[in-house]
């Protein structure tokens, strides 16, 4: 209960000096954010409306379950307002306001803000690109000590997880990516996670080429080298999700006899993972500059990586920051942010290979909270 008071105080503190009078939250289908959970410990299906001095009103669809689970001042049936959003939102604030400003969520569709605009006259509606979708944003990417407890826990958990896949691999338990799918999502829900973070990949040798294999997994064979070929190369993307935070690793199986240009592929993407690890292990790196050095590193090699060297995680497996070149976020990866570093090869003959981890920066730089590895097999 501290640690969501506290954040309600910090969006407080924010809305005070922007002149908000009060903030709505909105988690429903078609209109999600994590930001629900992180303000009041309420999954989904719900409004929040925080008022600037501090006083928060909860509207749930299941009461039972806010009850439980949720903080707020007041929590009150979504089905008294007819799961009217509009009409809610009204009676809420005309409750406790006569007048002031009411800001919504940057991404609310243009036919709703116009109903808004007229059903909550005389206040005024703000809905902004820069507001408060932003600074929230900005707020979860730093994460509390709570929030720093729980990812330590979760590390532990996904490492087990790697350990569990990696015994299959060489068991031979693993032969399809259905396997490889179906064990994740078994073994994490045993291990206590809440489920898997994301839709496991899972792509054999003849299609680990994609960055992300469409579809996600299919009966194709993982366990074993291609008919033909002497080896070949295969990518588990997972993640587990434990009390509401994601974890995000990849791991590359390399079967067989690997041909000169897997080798090198394996090789290099190797070094470029240690490459970003050590830097970031160093205080006051610049999210810019850690992508930057790897993507130079590739394209001295001869390579380009197709995609970002990494991104923040945390109630969403995608967080700010980005942890790619160009990025505007230049500023300085800062103590409580967790990251991924994930650099990656694919070559349309010759498969892919990519090494992910999780990473928390510290005062003293980033250590790992997850031991993903690449494996071989004969």
């Amino acid at each position: 209960m501290k640690i969501y008071k506290n954040r309600i105080k910090s969006l407080c503190e924010w809305m005070q000096k922007q002149k908000i009078d009060a903030v709505v939250i909105e988690d429903t289908e078609g209109r999600q954010t994590k930001n629900l959970r992180y303000l009041s410990g309420m999954d989904s299906d719900a409004l929040l409306i925080v008022f600037s001095n501090s006083e928060t009103v909860l509207v749930a669809w299941d009461v039972i379950m806010a009850e439980k689970t949720a903080f707020a001042d007041k929590i009150i049936s979504y089905g008294d307002f007819n799961r009217n959003f509009c009409k809610a939102v009204k009676q809420i604030c005309s409750a406790k306001l006569t007048e002031g400003t009411i800001e919504f969520s940057s991404s609310t569709p243009y036919v709703l803000y116009n109903e808004l605009e007229k059903e909550l006259y005389p206040f005024t509606i703000k809905c902004r690109a820069e507001g408060v979708d932003e600074y929230l944003l900005n707020l979860r990417a730093v994460k509390d000590e709570v929030e720093i407890e729980i990812y330590k826990e979760a590390g532990l958990l996904t490492n087990k997880l790697i350990n569990t896949i990696e015994a299959a691999f060489i068991d031979g338990s693993i032969k399809t990516e259905i396997d490889a799918a179906m064990l994740i999502e078994s073994e994490g829900r045993k291990l206590g996670a809440e489920g898997t973070s994301f839709e496991t990949l899972a792509a054999g040798a003849g299609r680990s080429w994609g960055i992300h294999c469409i579809p996600a997994y299919s009966s194709d064979n993982i366990g074993t080298v291609l008919q033909g070929q002497a080896g070949g190369l295969s990518i588990i993307d997972c993640g587990l999700k434990f009390k509401g935070y994601a974890t995000d690793i990849t791991m590359t199986i390399c079967r067989g006899s690997l041909s000169d240009k897997q080798e090198q592929m394996v090789e290099l993407t190797k070094k470029a993972h240690n490459l970003a690890a050590e830097k970031a292990s160093h205080k006051n790196i610049c999210a810019n500059e850690l992508a930057t050095a790897v993507d130079k590193f590739f394209e001295e090699t001869g390579y380009i990586m197709p995609h970002s060297l990494g991104h923040g995680i945390g109630l969403d497996v995608h967080e700010a920051p980005s942890i790619k070149s160009g990025t505007p976020f230049k500023k300085t990866i800062l103590p409580g942010m967790i990251f991924t570093i994930e650099p990656g090869l694919y070559d349309k003959d010759a498969g892919g290979v990519r090494l992910e981890n999780d990473y928390l920066m510290t005062e003293s730089g980033a250590v790992p909270i997850t031991a993903s590895k690449i494996i071989y097999l004969p």
